[in-house]
């Protein structure tokens, strides 16, 4: 992939940073921000820029910035030169992939359509002349060119079927999210996920928004009231919702066994219980229940001597009338 550079500097601002500051959150900032920093005198962004480490961000999350600022013509490819075969070796390039699936890039990313462009998509019937108009009643705005382009580009590069695009949409609306940026951001984690068809987006954010509505029913039992989750928490809570797929009953168990054991709630304690229930195979409450009621029933007889005496003398006479029969 060809060097990077930002194209605007020196006080040179694009025509739409209007819109750009509008759809740009706080983390496509903070990430121009540090590149504008780093760059040379003709804009080009230098190699081995840390991102990720400097801002402490996840490599998805840096991907999905850049490919903002590329889509948003902020981001552009430095010219190529023709280089000696030594200095061709030595060349590093920066690799900015946006969209991936197990960490293998799928796709550049939604490009900035022109109007030509999204004439001859409309005229081509890849995306019917009336899903546009539906996106945004679904919505509720009127879509500028930058919206647009994002919306039929799940269509036309990812391979989303309009439906689907429309059930995003809405989920991202019902969040109380109103920038489309952000309903590319959850295209793209369906996306990575192998979904694109609108029966399995249903499905898909239907167990999110229930994970999610879990998720809020442990912060009020462990007394987070309205504070934002930690990232530690949030990927604990998440695991146990959704990778393991536990209901709020099986979670207040293990958090009651929590408090018992160290009488106070600490969600890593409880961690370590769900996944040893999630590894022996028990899933529902009535399966953890028996387990942990045979449990119960074997401590109780190691702390019990009178009763270990008791099956101790058990077997003793077993065994010499065993001995005796054999006599």
């Amino acid at each position: 992939m060809a060097k990077k550079k930002i194209k605007y500097i020196g006080g040179n601002l694009p025509d739409n940073i209007s819109d750009l500051l509008l759809n740009a959150d706080e983390q496509d900032l903070r990430i121009m921000t540090l590149l504008l920093m780093s760059v040379d005198e003709n804009g080009e962004i230098p190699d081995g820029v840390l991102v990720e480490d400097i801002l402490g961000l996840s490599k998805s999350e840096v991907d999905a910035s850049f490919k903002f600022w590329q889509g948003a013509g902020v981001i552009g490819a430095v010219r190529s030169v023709k280089k000696k075969p030594a200095e061709q070796e030595s060349a590093q390039k920066i690799n900015v992939p946006t969209a991936h699936r197990n960490g293998a890039v799928e796709s550049n990313g939604v490009d900035n359509y022109r109007s030509a462009e999204l004439a001859t998509i409309l005229e081509r019937r890849d995306v019917t002349a009336c899903f546009v108009d539906e996106a945004q009643r679904v919505f509720g705005k009127t879509f500028n060119a930058y919206d647009v382009n994002i919306v039929v580009g799940l269509i036309e590069q990812y391979g989303f079927e309009e439906e689907a695009v429309l059930v995003i949409l809405a989920y991202v609306l019902r969040m109380g999210k109103r920038s489309v940026r952000y309903a590319e951001k959850i295209a793209i984690s369906l996306y990575d996920d192998g979904i694109t068809s609108a029966e399995d987006t249903v499905a898909k954010i239907a167990e999110m928004e229930e994970s999610k509505e879990i998720v809020s029913q442990i912060k009020k039992m462990y007394g987070f009231g309205s504070r934002a989750l930690t990232n530690t928490e949030e990927a604990l809570f998440t695991k146990w919702t959704r990778k393991y797929g536990y209901d709020i009953d099986v979670i207040r168990i293990a958090y009651d066994i929590t408090v018992n054991a160290i009488q106070k709630p600490a969600p890593k304690y409880t961690d370590k219980i769900i996944e040893k229930w999630y590894s022996e195979g028990l899933r529902t409450v009535s399966e953890i229940e028996e387990r942990e009621n045979a449990k119960r029933t074997d401590e109780a007889s190691e702390k019990d001597p009178q009763k270990s005496y008791e099956l101790d003398d058990f077997f003793s006479a077993a065994m010499n009338r065993s001995f005796n029969d054999l006599k």
